[in-house]
Order: structure tokens, then sequence, then C-alpha cells
């Protein structure tokens, strides 16, 4: 283990109870996954809609409120998930430099996701910028998901 605190956060009774686990870990893998399964889906129905595809009958207002609140609440799930993935296994994971690549474009994702919002509630940015920023978004959030699964092979 690299430091001080990721050797205290591995051996607290907390980190300790979830490996003791055997479903644990696989539990928590399997709402982290559905969740990233779920938010991405939505994305992808929000940015066809925003370059002029899927769904291009109904207003993109009205696309967007049905599938923003989903993105919502499966960041909560994934902050949820994710940090007690990152508890019970600090050292797998608060070492390894692709972590910090995925929380790197996490926040690039949610800039871009909230940029869409606001186009979904009709900012007078050009339509041409709308599309190009909900192609980054798919991009942005398909490499996280890349980056998640390569954290368990660097």
């Amino acid at each position: 283990m690299e430091n001080g605190f990721t050797n205290w956060l591995y051996n607290t009774a907390f980190s300790q109870a979830i490996k003791a686990a055997m479903w644990a870990i696989p539990a928590i893998q399997t709402v982290h996954i559905i969740a990233l399964a779920i938010l991405f889906a939505s994305a992808l129905i929000i940015a066809l809609r925003v370059m002029g595809g899927g769904l291009a009958a109904e207003p993109l207002a009205s696309v967007a409120a049905r599938f923003l609140p989903p993105i919502g609440i499966c960041l909560l799930l994934l902050l949820a998930s994710g940090a007690l993935l990152i508890i019970a296994e600090p050292d797998r994971t608060l070492p390894n430099p692709v972590f910090y690549i995925k929380m790197g474009l996490l926040l690039l994702a949610l800039g871009v996701t909230l940029f869409l919002r606001a186009a979904a509630r009709g900012n007078d940015a050009p339509r041409a910028l709308h599309s190009a920023a909900a192609v980054v978004s798919l991009l942005l959030w398909a490499a996280i998901m890349v980056a998640g699964r390569y954290i368990a092979y660097t």
C-alpha cells in the first residue's frame, strides 16, 4: 500500500467487513454497473435527440425532463457504490492513476451534461455546438466505462 490513508482505510473495520462478506463486492459492483448502464442509456437518448435523431418528434425539453432525472439518480447510486468499492479495496483503487483519469473524465462529463441540460432549457448556443457537446458527452461516458474497467488491469 502506497500511503498512510490507503493503509488506514484498508485496515478499517468497515473495509474488512465488506471484504469478509463474500457477496458484498459482487453486489456493489452489480449496482455500480447497472447504474452506469442506465445513466449511459439516458445520456444516449438525450444526445441523439440533441443531434436531431431519436425521438425527434418530441420536444427536447420533454425528452430532457424524462431522461435527466435518471441520470441524477444514477449518479447518486454510482457515488455510493463507488465509495463502497474504494473503501473495500483502497489498495487497488487509490494508488491507481487510471482511477484519477476516470474521476477527471467524470468531472468533464458532468460539465457537458449540465451544458446539455441548459440546451434543453433553450439556451441560445448554436445547434452545432449542442450537437458537438452531445457527441463529446457520449465519448466521455464511454471513456469513463473503459477507464473503470481498466482499473482492474493496472
